[in-house]
C-alpha cells in the first residue's frame, strides 16, 4: 500500500512498447518521458540496471538495488575472462557493497521485492546507504568526475 512505481523512459524506447509490455501486469507503472533525473531524484528507492545509471543514481543520493542480467552465453564468457567483486559502479568505486546487486537468476520479482522492503522498511539501513552514496559524491569531487570514476573502475579490474 502506498507504493507507486514510476519508470523514467529512456530516449531509446517508445512509451507504447513499455505500456504494451505492462498492460497485463497487476503492478501499475507510471511512465514519464524526458525527466529521468527528476524521477530518480524524487524516488525513495530505485531499481537500476548495472552501468552508468548506477553512478548517476548514486550521485543523486538515491538508495538503489542494482540488477544485471545477460544471456547465458555472455555470462559464461564473462566468467571465463573477467573476475570482479562488484558489478555496479557505486560498489566498484566504494570497494564494498553499498547497494545490493542481483545478478542473473536472482533478478526476479520476489528477490527484488525482498531487497526493496529490506531497505524501505529499515530507516537506519536506508540512511546508511544514503550517507555512503554522499561519500562517493564527495570523493568524485569537482568537474571531471566521469574520468575519475572510469579510472577507479579501471584500477579495480
Amino acid at each position: 500500500p502506498g507504493v507507486q512505481f514510476v519508470l523514467p523512459l529512456a530516449d531509446t524506447l517508445e512509451e507504447k512498447i513499455i505500456l504494451d509490455i505492462g498492460k497485463n501486469s497487476p503492478v501499475k507503472i507510471k511512465v514519464i518521458a524526458g525527466k529521468t533525473y527528476d524521477v530518480i531524484a524524487s524516488a525513495d528507492l530505485a531499481i537500476v540496471a548495472s552501468g552508468t545509471a548506477t553512478l548517476e543514481t548514486g550521485l543523486l543520493g538515491v538508495p538503489m538495488i542494482i540488477i544485471y542480467k545477460v544471456s547465458l552465453f555472455s555470462e559464461l564468457i564473462a566468467r571465463m575472462f573477467i573476475s570482479i567483486q562488484h558489478m555496479g559502479l557505486v560498489n566498484i568505486i566504494a570497494g564494498k557493497t553499498i547497494a545490493p546487486e542481483l545478478i542473473q537468476s536472482d533478478v526476479n520479482g520476489q528477490r527484488m521485492a525482498s531487497e526493496a522492503l529490506a531497505i524501505l522498511l529499515n530507516h537506519e539501513k536506508k540512511q546508511e546507504m544514503i550517507a555512503e552514496l554522499q561519500d562517493i559524491r564527495a570523493r568524485m569531487g569537482e568537474p571531471g568526475a566521469a574520468g575519475r570514476a572510469a579510472q577507479i573502475a579501471c584500477d579495480m579490474l
